[in-house]
């Protein structure tokens, strides 16, 4: 991937990492329903597999382009698993909605 791709790449997954951690400051840690447990592993979880994708295209940034030994895999697939558990995050906003 040229370094202008991983750029937009890596500028995408700070952005989701910062979501992760907001998301998890605001969660209660007395979480008693299993799917509070769900969503709350969900929000720890897509912020490790972010912070691996986003250390790994850092590092990757800074290697020449020509035979590098970071392949894009191994950015795109912690990347793909942090994008999932956002999008299971957002139908949480479903799930967790107040009946008045």
């Amino acid at each position: 991937m040229p370094s202008s791709e991983m750029v937009s790449l890596i500028s995408f997954l700070a952005v989701l990492l910062v979501f992760f951690s907001i998301d998890i400051k605001s969660r209660e840690t007395d979480a008693d329903r299993w799917h509070e447990r769900l969503f709350d592993w969900t929000s720890r979880l897509g912020g490790v597999y972010t912070a691996v994708a986003l250390t790994l295209g850092w590092i990757d940034l800074f290697l020449p382009d020509e035979g590098s030994p970071i392949h894009i895999a191994f950015v795109a697939v912690p990347g793909s698993f942090g994008v999932a558990c956002a999008i299971t995050l957002g139908l949480e906003m479903l799930w967790q909605r107040d009946r008045r």
